[in-house]
């Protein structure tokens, strides 16, 4: 009976040390997001092209906040599915999407506007 028990504690044991990795990696991995970043949209219409985004968590989730010219948009939650991180947000009217892919030392990834989907990089700001 002795060895049952042990066997249960030790599964319990590997089962949130398991746990405890894997938040520890989610973490890690949105690390890599938090900050303040330059974008470049070069496709994008005049005025849209560039501006930064300040990636931080927000009540246990990751959010944004985008900086357009004069204006802000706040991105009130970014969803993480496999490598490539998601988000919605409406710009002046239109539903905006955007997928990032975190690489070396930038971001990359595509935002799509009214069915226009263009190519977007993020550097980050170095204090």
């Amino acid at each position: 009976m002795n060895t049952q028990i042990t066997k249960t504690a030790v599964l319990f044991g590997f089962l949130f040390f398991t746990m405890a990795v894997y938040a520890g990696t989610m973490d890690a991995n949105n690390d890599k997001l938090k900050g303040n970043w330059s974008y470049s949209l070069p496709d994008a219409p005049y005025g849209y092209q560039d501006g930064s985004i300040e990636f931080k968590e927000t009540d246990g989730k990751l959010t944004a906040i985008a900086r357009i010219g004069t204006s802000s948009y706040t991105i009130k939650e970014i969803k993480k599915e496999g490598d490539t991180y998601h988000c919605n947000l409406s710009v002046d009217g239109s539903d905006v999407k955007v997928s990032i892919k975190p690489d070396k030392e930038e971001l990359t990834g595509t935002v799509t506007a009214d069915g226009w989907e263009m190519p977007v990089t993020f550097k980050k700001i170095k204090k």
